[in-house]
């Protein structure tokens, strides 16, 4: 058989996400083990006023990931880990992916106690949370075997699932609405205001998994555009949980109420004896949400893993990182414990995730100011 004599470019064979696909993989991320509780956190913040901080938070949010993607667009051939070294050089770029590798593994094992505490008192009652923790974490290692264009895919295909059965639990629950519980809707910007729009915004900061995704981009200048997208979408699904949760409740019951959305679920009808009891659905769909999430963390964890210790493959990184990250699992006594475990890695994971991206814009303008002198 003779060949057709064309040559072809292995980097655009890999190149194989498009821009839908990659909003896929940020939302689906975005959304899951805090839905449950985002409520009574913003009812704690702001009263009445907790869908306007949610808002906030997806704005804050929106600002961070702006500064990430922009930059990463300016090379779109390469990670954030790779033109990092060409820009703050090899040493430096080292501590800060290790940083970041550590950020990610201990959001990965927080994350999955808190599945464990949710499941272990609402579905699982009789068993041990490490057995809930280890088949959650066994399945996102066998997943974290495949490639970034399969990883896409499996959220690409379970988005749509996530986002329409939500939205059809919110919409049903909107009816139930009282309005002057919603009153009044806006707050002066106090502190209260501001540390709660804070905690909002920490569920976004895995859209930092745009970093993997632009190198394997049909599109990379639309990566920006990508996660504008996912965060629109995923927002606006967090602020109307919040405005059917307070909305239904009141400011102050929502703040007593451990996982007020799923109560909100609980509480949702349709119809005589048609849909009711929605809760045993919601939460079907919230464990699958929760293993989008917990994947990508762990994900990125294995890629920093491989990359930072040029491992041979990913697959080897996965299968280390279980027992730390089972580990880290198991420390927090208690739910409230590991909420406060969260707040401390937001906390962390909010200035990296943006003093990072601005050191990098710095170095960058330095060096491109030097090379437009020297030209």
């Amino acid at each position: 058989m003779r060949s057709s004599g064309r040559k072809v470019n292995p980097v655009n064979n890999l190149r194989q996400i498009t821009t839908l696909r990659a909003a896929a993989v940020i939302s689906s991320t975005i959304i899951g083990v805090g839905i449950l509780s985002f409520p009574r956190y913003m009812a704690l913040a702001g009263n009445s006023s907790a869908p306007f901080i949610a808002f906030s938070g997806v704005v804050l949010s929106f600002l961070s990931y702006w500064l990430l993607a922009s930059l990463c667009q300016r090379f779109p051939k390469e990670s954030l880990f790779v033109f990092s070294r060409r820009l703050i050089g090899r040493p430096l770029a080292t501590v800060f992916t290790a940083v970041i590798l550590i950020l990610f593994i201990t959001l990965t094992g927080i994350t999955t106690r808190q599945f464990g505490d949710v499941a272990t008192t609402v579905l699982y009652k009789k068993t041990p949370i490490e057995a809930t923790i280890f088949l959650m974490l066994l399945v996102s290692l066998l997943s974290s075997r495949r490639n970034v264009v399969k990883f896409s895919y499996i959220h690409f295909f379970y988005l749509p699932l996530i986002v329409g059965s939500i939205v059809l639990t919110i919409l049903i629950s909107l009816k139930s609405v009282d309005l002057l519980n919603l009153q009044p809707i806006l707050m002066s910007p106090t502190l209260e205001f501001w540390n709660g729009a804070r905690e909002a915004s920490y569920l976004f900061q895995s859209s930092f998994v745009i970093t993997l995704l632009i190198p394997f981009m049909e599109k990379p200048k639309h990566a920006f555009r990508a996660g504008a997208l996912a965060i629109i979408m995923s927002g606006a699904i967090y602020v109307l949980i919040v405005i059917a949760s307070v909305g239904m409740f009141g400011a102050e019951e929502t703040k007593l109420l451990i996982y007020p959305t799923l109560e909100m679920a609980r509480s949702a009808a349709f119809g005589e004896g048609f849909l009711e009891r929605l809760d045993a659905i919601f939460i079907i769909i919230w464990v699958i949400s929760v293993y989008t999430t917990v994947y990508t963390t762990y994900y990125i964890s294995a890629y920093l893993m491989q990359n930072l210790f040029a491992l041979r493959d990913q697959s080897m990184a996965a299968s280390m990182l279980l027992p730390l990250i089972f580990a880290l699992a198991m420390l927090p006594p208690n739910v409230f414990e590991a909420y406060k475990w969260i707040l401390h890695l937001g906390n962390a994971g909010m200035a990296l995730m943006v003093g990072y991206p601005l050191l990098l814009w710095i170095a960058y303008f330095i060096r491109r100011a030097g090379k437009e002198a020297s030209s």
